[in-house]
């Protein structure tokens, strides 16, 4: 790794060691009141976070993050034991009808009805009890992954929220790995970390690579500027804190004085 790439590397680690340090506040999913402050409560409903992380897929994150909301005006309820009494078939008529809830309706609906089967079977009902009492964030993972329709994208993204946004605790952050979206993706890239085209495994394996002990410790950050800035096609780089050490960026300016590409010797 050259030193530019160094640079880079710390500066993402370092922001995301700042993050880890702010206290608690409410994290704004869906940009909507009603809809985060239900994400928002661990406490009470510690499920309406995990249903917005298995839905999150196929549609904008903000749509994604709607879902739980919807779901509880349409019931009237969102107490675990009032869920746990919908059949699959009503399942499918609460994120279907009158509007669709997803892309997905129906697909939701069966990993919506089997999460909140296993929170009962396996979690006596407190979806909390999965990262409750320090586990090991490879347990923590594992018990993501094992909800249906849950892969790493998700269970990563789950942890990820939890250790840096939620201030849950674990015995150790080393399993808790970027998650690597199409926003993530491209950002490794255009810093300069991946080769352009690479796939998630690359991507999440060059995060282990940068920084093993906590390998998803940037991965809001990066999110967050793949998501608001770095776009496929006009990328705001000016508008960007890392423009200075990105390969992309330089190039895009014509500084070929810029950062080499850090896999190159």
């Amino acid at each position: 790794m050259n030193t530019r790439a160094a640079e880079l590397r710390d500066r993402l680690v370092a922001t995301g060691e700042v993050q880890l340090l702010r206290p608690p506040a409410p994290i704004a999913f869906a940009k909507n009141d009603e809809a985060d402050a239900l994400l928002n409560d661990l406490k009470d409903h510690p499920h309406a976070f995990l249903f917005g992380c298995l839905v999150d897929r196929g549609v904008p994150a903000e749509k994604a993050w709607m879902v739980p909301s919807l779901i509880r005006n349409r019931l009237g309820s969102f107490e675990i034991n009032d869920l746990a009494a919908v059949g699959e078939d009503r399942w499918r008529r609460l994120t279907r009808d009158p509007e669709p809830a997803h892309r997905y309706p129906e697909k939701m609906a069966v990993v919506l009805s089997r999460a909140t089967e296993r929170i009962v079977s396996h979690f006596e009902g407190d979806a909390s009890r999965i990262w409750k009492g320090r586990p090991t964030s490879a347990t923590l993972v594992r018990r993501l992954l094992e909800f249906h329709g849950a892969g790493p994208k998700i269970a990563t993204m789950a942890g990820n929220i939890l250790v840096r946004d939620f201030k849950v605790v674990l015995s150790d952050t080393r399993f808790i790995d970027i998650s690597a979206d199409v926003h993530v993706r491209r950002v490794m890239a255009r810093l300069g970390f991946v080769e352009q085209g690479s796939g998630p495994n690359v991507v999440v394996y060059a995060a282990r690579d940068l920084n093993p002990d906590y390998p998803g410790i940037f991965d809001g950050q990066v999110w967050r500027i793949g998501h608001d800035l770095c776009r496929p096609k006009t990328p705001m780089c000016s508008n960007c804190e890392l423009a200075d050490l990105c390969s992309h960026a330089c190039r895009a300016r014509g500084d070929d004085s810029g950062p080499p590409t850090p896999w190159m010797p």
